[in-house]
């Protein structure tokens, strides 16, 4: 992996927005962890409660669930074995538990399913990730990033991440997909980390706006 240095490096030099934002936000976090040992399960089943919610709200979720079953990470038999009710007491949708459940009972019949693509292509991660049900491409691609720690990642379809580029660089206008192509481009090979400061900067509108 490379160091914090060289990615810091590049983004600064391929992109003059970068090094306020790096002065403002530190290093990424998602670059200190990039060694870290990684549960893939818990990580998929983290994105699916994700989906189309803010970041509050699903940390809100997913610290509930954790608290119901007394458990520091998601597994196959907690899920399976809490009813449907009782996870939808914790704020998920019957789509969502259906969801967890049958990923739940596909890592049991299969318990290499996710670790066996960590070699993969992001194209192969994909096909083979929406074959599960509730797993859409932007679920795939948070798996990529999150759990793979594949530094080149960019999720156009991720709103948060539209919404830091908007701020950034285009003073709220909404940007074509050609513009929002052009300012990634700059970050290759390390679309990770620079989608992780787009975060911050959706996260934190009124402090960026200052400067």
């Amino acid at each position: 992996m490379p160091s914090w240095n060289v990615i810091k490096n590049h983004l600064i030099n391929s992109d003059d927005k970068m090094e306020l934002l790096i002065k403002q936000y530190g290093i990424s976090t998602f670059a200190k962890q990039l060694n870290n040992t990684v549960n893939h399960f818990d990580n998929l089943i983290s994105s699916i409660v994700s989906q189309q919610l803010s970041t509050k709200v699903a940390s809100t979720i997913k610290e509930r669930l954790y608290k119901f079953g007394n458990i520091t990470e998601f597994d196959p038999i907690f899920l399976i074995n809490t009813s449907t009710e009782d996870l939808r007491s914790c704020g998920l949708s019957y789509a969502k538990c259906r969801s967890m459940k049958e990923i739940s009972e596909v890592l049991i019949q299969e318990p290499n399913y996710l670790s066996s693509l960590n070699d993969k292509s992001n194209e192969f991660i994909i096909e083979k990730l929406i074959k599960l049900r509730g797993i859409g491409i932007w679920t795939a691609e948070m798996f990529q990033m999150f759990s793979l720690r594949r530094l080149d990642i960019f999720s156009p379809r991720d709103a948060g991440l539209i919404k830091g580029i908007r701020i950034v660089y285009f003073n709220k206008e909404n940007p074509k997909s050609d513009e929002i192509e052009k300012i990634t481009s700059k970050w290759k090979p390390y679309r990770s980390i620079g989608s992780w400061y787009m975060w911050q900067v959706a996260n934190n509108e009124p402090s960026i706006n200052k400067k």
